[in-house]
């Protein structure tokens, strides 16, 4: 859990500095693609559907 807190920063400075939803469908796919594939890593760790609040 800790080292994922180290992502937070980084994370926080792509959603500031990328358009995700791009208009150019390549990049858009791209940056889904790569958002997916944080997803899966983080879910690897913990499963945080079962955190309430």
């Amino acid at each position: 859990m800790a080292a994922l807190a180290t992502l937070r920063a980084p994370i926080d400075a792509f959603f500031e500095g990328v358009i995700v939803n791009d208009s150019d469908p390549e990049k858009r796919a791209a940056r889904l693609a790569l958002l997916d594939r944080v997803r899966a890593a983080v879910h690897n760790v913990a499963d945080f559907s079962k955190i309430e609040g």
